[in-house]
């Protein structure tokens, strides 16, 4: 599906009044895009990755580092008693970006939302080949879906991020043979690798067939008994036809909603702009609705009024 300048403005649900600001705001998006992956001489990936951040997050006292399943993580604590758990991927083309490097969103997604937020600090390409980033998504949010006791649990992310949440609430529900989440929060994700992408690819999966592109790509994934999702892109973004068409298919099996920003670009929500304020507050409705429409209808209860992650989750974890 390709759309022209034209018919992407006409597909925007939201944020015509101020498209313009989005416009602004994605030149300097797009410009930094255009050289993400070109490694300054002398520099290896790893101290490229190091120099690399997406936004301007402050650093909060209240993020809490772990290791769960033997996967890096980072925790933020509601400022109301916690009632569920919201597990965030960041994005970065599989092989950039850091858990660490969005606490003031994350934070703000907490205390919003009443759920304990935990980033997950993924293995990352060129280092470690796919599907080690998934391999260890699965782990951590299998040990989430194990802990004694239900209670609400969700999944999210951004571009690369938002293509590992798709891809871990279908396959986990498929090992576990049970749906553990209640809901997904895909950000302008990459739902199709067979369909450009090329340097990220390059790098996360080289060598890989048409077929073993397809095969990680959620879009052409049986996606029954997957949960409730929420996506959201902007009309200047390369993904959007992605995104729609995901929205599309997931639509035949569980309820969506769909944000699409007038004149946003990928990776709008990591820019101040009113865009990403707006798109940061829809994604905390979403799940706050979720919660609640979860709660009621006794899909999942709480543990003895609140959740304990020491125990539950990261009893055998340490800080690190």
């Amino acid at each position: 599906m390709t759309a022209t300048s034209d018919e992407s403005v006409a597909l925007a649900t939201i944020g015509q009044a101020y498209a313009w600001e989005s416009v602004r705001a994605g030149e300097q998006v797009k410009s930094r895009l255009a050289t993400l992956y070109d490694v300054p001489t002398g520099m290896t990936f790893a101290q490229y990755r190091a120099t690399i951040r997406f936004g301007d997050d402050a650093t909060v006292p209240t993020a809490r580092d772990l290791t769960i399943e033997g996967v890096p993580a980072r925790s933020f604590t509601p400022e109301a008693p916690s009632r569920g758990d919201y597990l965030h991927l960041h994005g970065g083309g599989w092989c950039l970006g850091s858990h660490t490097m969005h606490d003031e969103t994350l934070q703000q997604l907490a205390d919003r939302t009443a759920l304990t937020v935990t980033s997950v600090g993924y293995r990352m390409a060129p280092e470690h080949r796919y599907p080690a980033c998934l391999d260890d998504v699965l782990a951590v949010a299998r040990a989430f879906s194990e802990r004694p006791g239900p209670g609400f649990l969700a999944i999210g992310g951004e571009s690369a991020g938002a293509h590992l949440a798709a891809m871990t609430v279908i396959e986990l529900s498929e090992r576990l043979g049970r749906q553990p989440f209640a809901a997904v929060s895909l950000n302008y994700g990459a739902f199709d690798l067979t369909a450009g992408l090329d340097r990220a690819l390059a790098l996360l999966m080289p060598g890989a067939s048409a077929a073993d592109r397809r095969a990680a790509s959620p879009l052409f994934a049986e996606l029954n008994g997957v949960p409730a999702a929420r996506l959201c892109v902007g009309t200047g973004d390369a993904l959007l036809a992605q995104t729609l068409s995901m929205e599309a298919r997931w639509r035949g099996h569980a309820s969506t909603e769909l944000d699409v920003f007038d004149g946003a670009a990928h990776a709008f929500t990591t820019v101040r702009s009113t865009a990403a304020r707006v798109a940061k507050m829809r994604e905390a409705d979403f799940l706050r609705r979720q919660r609640d429409a979860a709660l009621a209808s006794n899909q999942v209860s709480l543990d003895n009024g609140s959740h304990r992650h020491d125990k539950a989750v990261c009893k055998n974890d340490r800080a690190e």
